[in-house]
């Protein structure tokens, strides 16, 4: 396998841009924590050739997505060769008209994306390919927790008035979690040197405190602790199935005043319970102490270590009516699949998919013996929230609250959605 990688800073510091993630959230921001990237990887074996990118961003969305499609076919790379994956961070300028509640796209920083990823391209066209190998890494966090929470009393919400019982966002200890980190070394096989790190965990990036604020959020702390490690190399996340995960932060102020315990207990017997407020010393500890742990999984012993002779991509589609009874954009459900030898796969959708279609795509589609698979959310054009049968008879914010945000009116059908997503998952991998 040959590698190649690259990335770049694209954090706008020019203008104040309006961020993605929260519609309360109207103003533009100038505010920067920390910069956000791009960061990508070239991957030629077998006479076949992919591009891998990771963007701090919350969705790359449409617009996004076809200008780089039109950009890149002038080096040749055909859509099916390129996967667009977003980290998820709700704290980067919005990049999707279909989102528009969630953030209005600048639409000069989308052109100024699109040129950055073809700029990264002409870089590694330029550079040598060499020989390479691939470590896999892997460790346990515990930075994470499931946020759909059963309330068997009446709520009350904005969105959707009065409900006897619901499932509101709220911590579950006792809902399901991948806390399985995953650190990819890439070694170029002549010198050993470190060429670039793919990195695979599952937990939204909703963490940073101020909220108002450009900001990669823990993937950035992540690079920054890879770096100080390996050297200035390329990173790349690859978001997990996060849709129902969020950061497992100690709350703020867990007392606090008379007056701020009554509002907190009013707050619950109207609306149920929710995450525990949070201040920048708590978003200071989690991220840090993630990044640590990250950081030592990649410093361990490879369980596995391949220089694969075969690179395969390909992709499938189904539309949104195969699963979906309503109104929503011109997007599909995408399933892309990328598999390197017998080392590793990995598939992404374009959806924010919850953690257990995990579970319900290896018991359809299980990987091939000693194959590592790794499942990705936040693929291109994303639609929306992908839950699963269950999820929908619960309801919750996964299943209808999310819907007016990403422009979507409906309902999902629980009987059709699973061998709609195996079937088009299939096709996918099938195709490998």
């Amino acid at each position: 396998m040959l590698a190649r990688a690259a990335s770049c800073d694209v954090t706008p510091r020019d203008r104040p841009v309006r961020l993605a993630g929260y519609a309360p959230r109207t103003a533009p921001v100038s505010t920067v924590l920390d910069p956000i990237e791009i960061s990508a990887l070239l991957l030629e074996a077998g006479g076949r050739r992919c591009l891998v990118f990771s963007f701090d961003l919350m969705i790359v969305g449409s617009e996004l997505q076809q200008a780089i499609h039109g950009r890149l076919a002038l080096f040749g790379f055909a859509p099916a060769e390129i996967m667009l994956l977003a980290s998820h961070t709700h704290f980067a300028p919005a990049t999707d008209r279909a989102c528009a509640p969630l953030g209005i796209p600048d639409e000069q920083f989308v052109a100024d994306l699109a040129a950055a990823a073809e700029d990264l391209v002409k870089r590694m066209l330029q550079q040598q390919p060499g020989e390479s190998r691939v470590e896999i890494k892997r460790g346990r966090l515990n930075h994470s927790v499931n946020r759909r929470r059963h309330w068997p009393f009446p709520t009350v919400g904005r969105t959707y008035g009065v409900r006897l019982t619901g499932t509101v966002l709220a911590p579950n200890p006792e809902g399901p979690t991948d806390e399985l980190a995953t650190v990819l070394l890439l070694r170029r096989a002549e010198d050993d040197a470190i060429i670039a790190a793919l990195w695979h965990y599952t937990c939204h990036a909703t963490a940073v405190i101020p909220p108002d604020a450009i900001s990669a959020d823990f993937p950035g702390a992540v690079r920054r602790a890879l770096r100080q490690r390996f050297g200035d190399i390329p990173c790349v996340f690859v978001q997990g199935f996060c849709g129902d995960i969020s950061p497992n932060m100690a709350g703020a102020d867990a007392q606090g005043s008379i007056g701020n315990r009554l509002r907190r207990l009013a707050r619950k017997l109207i609306s149920g319970p929710s995450f525990p407020p949070q201040a920048a010393n708590d978003w200071q500890r989690w991220s840090e102490s993630l990044a640590a742990g990250v950081r030592a999984i990649a410093e361990r012993s490879p369980e596995k270590a391949d220089a694969p002779a075969t690179l395969s991509i390909d992709t499938a589609q189904i539309p949104l009516i195969e699963f979906f009874d309503g109104s929503a954009p011109d997007k599909p459900l995408t399933v892309q699949a990328l598999r390197l030898g017998a080392a590793l796969e990995l598939v992404a959708l374009s959806a924010e998919v919850t953690v257990e279609w995990q579970s319900i795509l290896d018991s359809a589609l299980p990987p091939g013996e000693g194959r590592l698979r790794l499942y990705a959310g936040y693929l291109g054009a994303l639609y929306g929230y992908l839950p699963t049968p269950r999820q929908i008879g619960e309801g919750g914010y996964e299943v209808t609250g999310f819907q007016h945000l990403f422009g979507l009116s409906g309902n999902f059908d629980a009987g059709k959605i699973v061998p709609a997503v195996v079937g088009c998952a299939k096709r996918a991998i099938d195709e490998l």
